[in-house]
């Protein structure tokens, strides 16, 4: 009989995949100096999507077809977890090595049309925010956080549409 390939295993496999795609694509357009709000947070959702798409599929084509809901889900939080830190850490360092970076998107927060108010009564305050909010370390922590957001919402969802259980007869 084949081997079952464990929920670890694929978590693992696809974590790498998943942090790898997404620390290319960041860094590709932080190396570009693109920004692209909301076209790129599309892009973003098609990367975690269809990670995780192909990860449950590799593990109910390796087990069966058969995969639960918490199985399902337990594989995709490892999967965001695993990639998240990958694109946490290598987005740390990306930021330390050019600097440059993070003085461009202040720039881009400072000239979006969401950015300050124009009276600029509290600029001081608003620079020590802004200086914190793009420092190397915070962003690194929240790519982290939200890797492991996407992770909760699209794991629930891609899960709850791959399970394939097992009949009870």
């Amino acid at each position: 009989m084949e081997e079952q390939v464990t929920g670890r295993q694929i978590g693992i496999k696809f974590g790498v995949v998943f942090g790898l795609v997404s620390t290319l694509y960041t860094l590709a357009m932080a190396m570009a100096r693109i920004q692209l709000p909301f076209v790129g947070l599309f892009i973003q959702w098609g990367i975690v999507i269809g990670v995780f798409v192909f990860a449950c599929k590799e593990f109910k084509a390796n087990n069966g077809n058969i995969m639960s809901f918490g199985k399902g889900f337990g594989i995709l939080m490892m999967v965001s977890l695993i990639g998240g830190l990958i694109r946490s850490v290598a987005s740390y360092v990306y930021f330390i090595v050019d600097p440059a970076y993070l003085d461009f998107i202040k720039d881009a927060q400072q000239n979006s049309p969401f950015g300050p108010p124009p009276d600029q009564s509290g600029a001081e305050g608003m620079e020590g925010m802004m200086a914190f909010f793009t420092s190397p370390e915070f962003m690194a922590i929240m790519s982290f956080i939200m890797a492991i957001f996407a992770g909760l919402i699209f794991g629930l969802i891609v899960s709850a549409i791959m399970k394939n259980e097992e009949d009870e007869f």
